[in-house]
């Protein structure tokens, strides 16, 4: 089945990006939106959002331990929709991002296209993510380090539960329907204060 970028993942991601900026506006509070991005996801580009995120998150007052804390979970999200994104027929990754101070801390809102392989995958990692407690990531985090086997797509499966560990609350995800058995995939880490 072959897919046109243009067709299917730049307007999705435009559309979502724009409502997750436009929920923001006319509400009154603390912060606001960092940074936002919309577009091809490579090496450098993962490198200058990165450092783009860090410097906005300083300057809008954070702590270095935040500062930090949201480096990783952003590290994290990039290389988890690396892993699971659907790439088009050229090779290339669209995503979304945007980093967004709230009063309760730092969210970070990821999103691109998966199929319905890569979404029932996610969704059952996502899943047995969320109903572990605090401790349970830990011991789970040290056994995958432990093992250091790495799965057909190059990870040792740490992502999603670094990004729990580092959230201090379960990881918000949600896959929106867009046809040709194709779905946008979002995930929301919040980072707490």
């Amino acid at each position: 089945m072959t897919f046109e970028m243009s067709s299917i993942t730049k307007p999705k991601l435009l559309v979502e990006l724009q409502h997750a900026l436009q929920g923001n506006s006319g509400e009154e509070q603390s912060g606001g939106v960092l940074l936002s991005y919309s577009g091809q996801l490579d090496v450098p580009i993962s490198d200058s959002l990165l450092l783009l995120t860090e410097q906005s998150v300083h300057s809008a007052g954070a702590t270095h331990k935040q500062m930090r804390r949201v480096g990783s979970v952003l590290i994290e999200c990039l290389q988890n929709v690396s892993r699971h994104g659907w790439f088009d027929d050229t090779g290339r990754l669209e995503i979304f991002l945007t980093v967004e101070m709230t009063p309760l801390g730092f969210q970070l809102q990821c999103g691109n296209m998966v199929d319905l392989e890569m979404a029932a995958e996610l969704r059952a990692k996502l899943s047995d993510v969320n109903g572990m407690t605090h401790a349970e990531l830990r011991v789970k985090y040290v056994e995958a380090l432990c093992d250091g086997e790495l799965s057909a797509k190059g990870g040792a499966g740490l992502g999603l539960i670094s990004m729990a560990k580092k959230s201090n609350g379960p990881l918000d995800y949600h896959f929106k329907e867009s046809g040709e058995g194709m779905f946008l995939f979002t995930l929301a880490v919040m980072v707490k204060n």
